[in-house]
């Protein structure tokens, strides 16, 4: 009787998952420009530049300041008269190289100036790390003005990277999730005959919410919490199950991986276990001397990354090796990091170990796929290194 529950409760969220996923199809939300384009996690090349270009009153929309005063209006607190329509915006300004104390210096992800010199400092955070003393440097370059700390899921930062400055007197935090989605549906009811820049800003609304994990059919969402809400024992016996199964899958997983490490001339330790806090999978040649190739988990949302990672039986980084890993593109490592040089996020929807894409990926082989072009492109990019 149990298990015809159990097999009862699967078949009907099986039939609301495959309903809706054929509505999907049927209204074009599957398909989406960046994520096709694979920008979903570029924090620089998509998110950074597609908010300042809707920001930018001399932006390709045509639409002056418009944008940029509902955001205005929207999330800055320090009570400027900002003047919208005389301001310049910046991705990836350069304040100067970062001082020996690590106080000033750096690069903002977008810097919003008027010609009063009131400035809107937006720091983006979709994946990377808290940096040392970052927020505190982009104080220290302008005390007045409005930064905003734009995260996925509107979180504090770092006390590593905001030291003394308090939220709600010297930054603002603000989510993706919520905030900026209601911002880009604002924008987005200013041009309802516009439709190149409407559908722009759809594709991104709903890009941003395939980011934040968020149900694009809210009655799909109803529907499956009803049929949970009538079989509650059985949903709560296959939850109790599901990490177990997962730790199963990802165990034969790392069988085929280390095989496949050592056909390609690869050594490979596999040490992934969800109940840890840390666990990390190792890849190295035997002539590396001082760093291993690394994939790395963290148990509390299994969020997956990569880079380069100390041989375990290394305690010591040459100054000038670590200096040029440090310095390759794209790294999200945080400074303080001792162990990884270099680390990046895993695209989505490979990066998030807690949702099934990612094990739709582990079991058709897409996973193993992409984890074996980061290191061919980490061993390209430190092919002149001695590692």
């Amino acid at each position: 009787m149990e298990q015809n529950k159990l097999q009862n409760l699967l078949l009907q969220v099986r039939a609301v998952s495959e309903r809706y996923s054929k509505i999907n199809e049927l209204t074009g939300e599957n398909f989406n420009v960046f994520r096709i384009l694979k920008l979903e996690s570029s924090e620089v090349r998509m998110h950074s530049a597609f908010i300042a270009e809707l920001l930018n009153p001399k932006g390709s929309h045509g639409q002056g300041d418009l944008f940029l005063k509902l955001f205005i209006n929207m999330f800055c607190f320090k009570g400027h008269s900002f003047q919208a329509d005389k301001s310049i915006v910046e991705v990836e300004k350069h304040l100067g190289f970062v001082t020996d104390d690590e106080k000033e210096g750096g690069r903002v992800d977008i810097v919003i100036s008027d010609n009063q010199h009131h400035k809107i400092i937006i720091e983006n955070k979709v994946y990377a790390k808290d940096g040392k003393y970052q927020l505190l440097r982009y104080h220290n370059f302008y005390v007045d003005a409005d930064i905003i700390y734009l995260s996925l899921d509107g979180v504090e930062p770092n006390e590593i990277s905001r030291q003394h400055l308090r939220s709600g007197i010297h930054y603002k935090c603000v989510s993706y999730r919520n905030d900026i989605i209601q911002w880009l549906e604002a924008c987005r009811k200013e041009v309802p005959t516009l439709a190149v820049i409407r559908e722009g800003i759809t594709h991104y609304i709903n890009l941003v919410k395939y980011l934040t994990n968020q149900t694009s059919n809210k009655e799909m969402k109803n529907e499956l919490i009803e049929v949970l809400s009538s079989n509650l024992k059985e949903s709560f016996l296959i939850a109790d199950h599901l990490d177990s199964t997962c730790e199963r899958i990802a165990k034969s997983f790392g069988e085929k991986f280390i095989k496949e490490c050592l056909a390609r001339g690869f050594k490979c330790e596999w040490h992934l276990n969800f109940n840890n806090r840390y666990s990390s999978v190792w890849v190295w040649k035997d002539e590396w001397k001082y760093l291993c190739i690394g994939f790395g988990l963290q148990s509390y949302d299994k969020d997956m990354r990569y880079g380069f990672i100390i041989d375990p039986d290394k305690t010591v980084l040459p100054d000038e090796l670590r200096k040029q890993i440090t310095g390759l593109p794209h790294n999200h490592s945080n400074p303080s990091d001792q162990w990884w040089p270099w680390a990046s996020a895993m695209e989505q929807p490979l990066n998030d170990w807690s949702k099934y894409p990612a094990w739709e990926a582990i079991l058709d082989g897409t996973m193993q796929e992409s984890m074996f072009r980061k290191i061919d492109e980490l061993i390209d990019l430190t092919k002149d290194f001695d590692i």
